[in-house]
């Protein structure tokens, strides 16, 4: 039997999962009739029992974040999601603290935030060694994971499909006409880069295209040595690189060997940050809407705390904004 979540019960009144929250938790715009069938129907299916549910009033949430994934100053990925979350948390009165993941002592920071901030809730966001995720697990709060999902482990997750939002750009790619198509990302440093990675290798092998290890650059970029001693082991036509800061410092190695984008080489990434349309020429990239993202992280930490033995896995679509980084091959011009 389907489980039932707040999307669900909107799609049976034809309202948003905000009505159905706001009906569920007496706030205000939903009228009475409307906040009374939805209860009604919410208790018929065991969604709450007869007694109450509970909201977000008055809760406290932690945001757990590795500090170098929030603090990178060209994307903003990670930090809007985490600012649309603050507003959905203050929306109901409630608390969003932030803390950082670093190398040094990570467990114990954690647990003194734990003791003292005493959250109802944990959003962790992107991916985190395996020792603090086994820590958090056997803390009695009820945890979210933010752009992260594990086949191998039952937690409560909003994430994006790496895999096939990756297959779906290099299939855009070989529709523009491009046949040799490189790879950017180191795939050991985090799985969303690596899901990224062999959802690029279907599509080509899909195309019946060419593939070489020699067009996997197999690091992320991250320092100038990476880029000015970056070295193209033949002329291929676009680039698939796995995030938007990593596609723009494409365009600073590509540019000290003479190669112009999209002239020369085409370039496509992931996220759709801010930085897409600060960087000449704009990038063409794919991600998730950020307000939304955080909107959903929320109503599945209120389906969680509501209904503690069940589990919510939410996939979040995403969205291709073309702009001009991309050059079609199949064109005359």
């Amino acid at each position: 039997m389907p489980k039932t979540t707040l999307e669900s019960i909107a799609k049976v009144f034809d309202v948003s999962a905000v009505a159905v929250w706001k009906a569920l938790n007496n706030k205000k715009g939903v009228s009475e009739q409307m906040r009374e069938k939805i209860k009604t129907y919410a208790k018929s299916v065991g969604y709450i029992n007869s007694k109450s549910i509970i909201n977000a009033k008055n809760k406290k949430f932690l945001f757990l974040i590795n500090k170098d994934f929030f603090l990178t100053p060209s994307e903003q990925y990670y930090s809007t999601i985490f600012y649309s979350l603050s507003y959905e948390c203050s929306k109901s009165g409630s608390l969003l603290q932030m803390v950082f993941i670093e190398t040094e002592n990570t467990l114990d920071k954690i647990n003194r935030s734990i003791r003292s901030f005493r959250p109802d809730g944990i959003f962790i966001a992107g991916e985190i060694s395996q020792n603090i995720s086994n820590y958090l697990m056997e803390q009695d709060v009820c945890i979210v994971h933010i752009d992260y999902f594990s086949p191998y482990q039952k937690f409560n997750a909003v994430y994006v499909n790496n895999y096939v939002m990756s297959y779906c750009l290099t299939k855009y790619l070989t529709s523009k006409g491009h046949k040799k198509i490189g790879f950017v990302g180191n795939i050991d440093k985090t799985s969303a880069i690596a899901d990224r990675f062999f959802g690029y290798l279907k599509a080509l092998n899909e195309e019946g295209l060419e593939f070489s290890y020699k067009w996997h650059i197999k690091n992320n970029l991250v320092n100038n040595d990476d880029i000015t001693n970056l070295y193209f082991p033949e002329a291929l036509s676009a680039y698939v690189c796995h995030c938007d800061a990593a596609a723009q410092r494409m365009y600073t190695a590509l540019a000290l060997k003479g190669l112009r984008v999209p002239e020369d080489v085409s370039i496509i990434s992931f996220d759709n940050t801010p930085l897409c349309e600060s960087i000449i020429p704009n990038l063409t990239s794919a991600g998730p809407q950020k307000d939304y993202y955080a909107k959903k992280a929320f109503n599945t930490m209120i389906d969680s705390l509501n209904n503690k033995n069940k589990l919510f896995q939410v996939i979040i679509k995403t969205k291709l904004a073309e702009r001009d980084s991309v050059r079609d091959l199949t064109s005359n011009s």
